[in-house]
C-alpha cells in the first residue's frame, strides 16, 4: 500500500473515509465495523477515536464515558484495560452484535495494516485531560510498533495534542478539528500553522467555501464530515473536498465512483 498523502492527485476523487467503521450497520468503534470498511473496496481510510485505560493501554472509544456504546458505566479512564473487555460494546447496536468488546488500537490497526489508511483522532475532554504528551506517546508507540507512520493521520480538537505529537515525532501526519465555538473566525490555514498540521477537518454544517479556498490556498487538505447522503456528498465533490467522511461509506463509494466514471 502506498504511503498516505493528505491530498488525492488533481485528477481523482476525494477519500472516501469510513467514520468510526461502518458505524451505519455496525456498532461504532468495534472490530465488526472496521472489518465491514476493510470488506468493501474503494474506501480509503477508516477514522477511529483513542482513548487511554487506567493501565494506560490505548482503547478505540469515542466518548469519556462507557454508558452510551457499553453496558459499562462511567469514564472509562477508570477501568483497566481487562475491566473493560468484560463490556458488551454493541448491543446496544443490535442483538446480534452481543460479543463485541472495546477494541485496543493494536488490535484494530493489526487489522487495517497494508488494507487502509487510519485517521487516528486524539479525544480530549474539558472533565479530563490527560498529562501533556501522554496519550500522544502512547498512541505513537502503537503506530510505531505496527510500522504505519506512514499510513496514519493524527487528528484532534484539541489541537495543542497535535503540536505535542509533532514535536515528539516530526514525520508524523496531522490534523486540525475545527470547534465553532472557539475557532469561529479563524481560517484553516492560520489554525493549521500553529500545530503544523496538514488537514483541517469540518462538519458539513461548517464548511464554507471560504475556508476551503483558504484551506487549498495553503495547500491543506480538507476532510467533511459526516456525509451520509447522496445529495450532500455530490455539492461537496462539486466543491472540491479532498476527503469525505461518512458513517455510510460503503453507500458513498458507488456514489463517487458514478460521478467519477467515464462518460
Amino acid at each position: 500500500m502506498k504511503s498516505y498523502t493528505p491530498r488525492p492527485p488533481h485528477d481523482s476523487s476525494p477519500y472516501v473515509i469510513a467514520h468510526r467503521g461502518i458505524s451505519s450497520k455496525a456498532p461504532e468503534n468495534t472490530i465488526a465495523s472496521f472489518s465491514l470498511a476493510v470488506g468493501t473496496s474503494g474506501i480509503d481510510m477508516v477514522e477511529l477515536d483513542v482513548r487511554l485505560s487506567r493501565d494506560e493501554e490505548v482503547i478505540v472509544l469515542h466518548d469519556r464515558t462507557l454508558q452510551r456504546t457499553t453496558t459499562g458505566n462511567g469514564p472509562a479512564r477508570k477501568y483497566d484495560l481487562a475491566e473493560l473487555r468484560a463490556f458488551d460494546a454493541g448491543s446496544w447496536f443490535e442483538a446480534s452484535f452481543s460479543r463485541e468488546r472495546i477494541p485496543t488500537l493494536r488490535q484494530v490497526l493489526g487489522m487495517l495494516r497494508g488494507k487502509r489508511w487510519v485517521d487516528i483522532e486524539l479525544k480530549s475532554d474539558l472533565f479530563h485531560r490527560e498529562p501533556t504528551g501522554l496519550l500522544e506517546r502512547k498512541t505513537l508507540e502503537v503506530v510505531r510498533e505496527m510500522e504505519m507512520l506512514d499510513q496514519v493521520l493524527f487528528s484532534s480538537f484539541d489541537h495543542a495534542l497535535m503540536a505535542s505529537l509533532r514535536k515528539i515525532e516530526p514525520n508524523a501526519l496531522t490534523g486540525v478539528i475545527y470547534n465553532m465555538y472557539r475557532d469561529f473566525g479563524r481560517l484553516p490555514s492560520k489554525l493549521a500553522d500553529r500545530v503544523g498540521a496538514s488537514v483541517f477537518v469540518c462538519s458539513k454544517y461548517e464548511f464554507t467555501e471560504r475556508m476551503l479556498r483558504d484551506a487549498h490556498q495553503h495547500a491543506l487538505a480538507v476532510y467533511v464530515y459526516t456525509l451520509n447522503d447522496s445529495a450532500n456528498v455530490k455539492k461537496m465533490m462539486d466543491l472540491g473536498v479532498d476527503g469525505i467522511i461518512s458513517d455510510a461509506a460503503d453507500e458513498i463509494v458507488p456514489i463517487v465512483k458514478q460521478i467519477n466514471s467515464p462518460r
